[in-house]
């Protein structure tokens, strides 16, 4: 078996990044909360540290699953990947939006963001739906360089990071994903799928 057929290490870095994402969420609540600028603002800000939290165990879970073979062929781990970017990226927004109607987080970008996190969920739709289309053959083309360019900057992003260890290990952990992602796209059977 090659190293980029082990999924199970795929699983592992998404996990990390899901505790990492869990921290981030807990230290954003605490800051809304304990942050100056009124209550409006307190509550807008947690609010928004929810939806972070939510979106974090949303993360966790599916690097859970992949870990440990819940989710295990390469098409499945690529289509479920991007899907949950894309709802992890609603939420997210949703959570924004409502801290926003009380605080200065911005209300309608967060709208903006959050119909794009659903063009995102329906492309990931399309990764594992069984059929082959053009839109595959396009869809396979952008997902390649996409995750070549974002392992690219995570990759360089190890070593510009300073002393900064939390950072480190998530550019780390996001390099390793992206790599894996861009390898799963070039496997045989998944080219096959999406027709290429």
């Amino acid at each position: 078996m090659s190293f980029f057929d082990n999924t199970k290490i795929t699983g592992l870095a998404l996990t990390i990044i899901g505790v990492l994402m869990i921290i981030a969420g807990i230290l954003q609540i605490y800051d809304g909360a304990t942050m100056d600028g009124g209550l409006g603002e307190n509550v807008g800000y947690v609010i928004a540290g929810i939806g972070a939290l939510i979106a974090a165990v949303m993360y966790f879970l599916y690097g859970n699953k992949v870990r440990t073979g819940a989710i295990s062929t390469k098409i499945s781990i690529l289509g479920n990947y991007v899907r949950l970017v894309g709802a992890t990226t609603v939420v997210v927004n949703i959570f924004n939006a409502v801290g926003g109607i009380i605080s200065s987080i911005s209300f309608w970008d967060s709208i903006i963001m959050i119909i794009l996190g659903l063009i995102v969920i329906w492309i990931g739709s399309k990764i594992d739906d069984g059929k082959t289309t053009t839109f595959d053959k396009i869809l396979w083309i952008v997902l390649l360089l996409v995750f070549v360019v974002l392992f690219i900057v995570n990759f360089v992003n190890i070593f510009t990071n300073g002393a900064d260890v939390i950072s480190i290990i998530s550019s780390i952990c996001y390099a390793v994903i992206y790599l894996f992602m861009a390898a799963f796209l070039l496997d045989g059977d998944v080219k096959k799928k999406m027709g290429m």
